[in-house]
């Protein structure tokens, strides 16, 4: 539109000059001139309305820009809050979990110190029922016993001294035990990965025993490592399901049982290799981690005392 305006103007100069001399042309041609600048400036007005509407267009162009970059902007800020609140979504479900990880762990160890504290009593109201029952067995037959020996004809009486002690049923209960001063020196940490355990040694166990490890509750897979280095036999048994003999450097034998598998075949390891993951193989339902310990490879101490200081 502009070059056309141009060249409007350059023929509405020259054709202006000719029509300013009407003497020197032919009178026929002499209407030609005002004819072509009637035409020219109808033109320009026509030019001038079309460069109105363009400077009108021109300006909802600048305001569609201008709205457009706004929006830009608004996308851009919008984007970037939603990435923050995406991320901070991200780690609140990452701290939910843990803390449901936690909670589901902690249930777990209250339901089976709870479970093991219901066998015990179970257990000790046998042991009582069966001591009253012999007590007074014996004194039934105290008092069907034959007159005394001083003739007095009086039945003799069991006096305090003679009455039956209280005995509890099945094998005796592990006394608690102190680990020796060189037991779980230099240890690790058996379970890597969330773990809760207590102190349950001598606990009552089904058909008669005495809990002689320590119950490390962590989720199904949770990785186990070796707590030193040695060499590690992996077997299966009915108590413990799939099972792992450490026999330690230092002497120390350390069992572990109720694994759900093993990491690659028995071998020597190095003190935290991974040697298998937790379970609920064998006589268990709970995943855990039954864990002893056997300084120079004899009888089993309480292994609360190493865990506790390295877990």
């Amino acid at each position: 539109m502009r070059t056309e305006l141009q060249a409007l103007a350059a023929w509405s100069f020259v054709s202006g000059g000719a029509a300013s001399m009407p003497l020197l042309i032919n009178m026929e041609d002499a209407n030609e001139g005002p004819t072509a600048e009637h035409f020219a400036a109808v033109a320009r007005r026509g030019a001038a309305v079309d460069l109105d509407e363009l400077d009108a267009l021109m300006s909802d162009i600048a305001e569609a820009r201008a709205d457009l970059e706004q929006r830009q902007h608004e996308a851009a800020d919008a984007k970037e809050n939603f990435e923050t609140l995406t991320t901070r979504a991200e780690n609140e479900i990452v701290r939910l979990t843990d803390v449901e990880q936690r909670r589901v762990i902690d249930a777990e160890v209250q339901h089976e110190l709870d479970r093991q504290r219901a066998i015990r009593v179970a257990a000790e109201k046998a042991a009582a029922d069966e001591a009253a029952a012999s007590a007074a067995s014996a004194q039934r037959a105290a008092a069907r016993s034959p007159v005394s020996a001083s003739g007095e004809g009086a039945a003799s009486t069991p006096s305090s001294d003679a009455a039956t002690p209280f005995q509890r049923s099945g094998p005796a209960p592990v006394a608690p035990s102190l680990p020796p001063s060189n037991a779980g020196i230099g240890m690790v940490c058996p379970v890597a990965g969330p773990r809760a355990f207590a102190d349950t040694w001598g606990a009552a166990r089904s058909g008669g025993r005495s809990h002689v490890g320590v119950d490390m509750m962590s989720p199904g897979g949770t990785p186990l490592v070796a707590a030193e280095s040695g060499f590690a036999n992996f077997l299966t048994n009915r108590l413990g399901g799939n099972a792992i003999w450490l026999q330690g450097s230092s002497g120390t034998k350390y069992y572990y049982a109720h694994l759900s598998k093993w990491e690659g075949p028995s071998r020597a390891v190095s003190q935290g290799e991974v040697i298998g993951y937790v379970g609920a193989t064998g006589n268990t339902t709970a995943n855990h981690l039954h864990f002893e310990v056997h300084p120079g490879g004899g009888r089993a101490v309480n292994p609360y005392p190493c865990v506790r200081n390295v877990c």
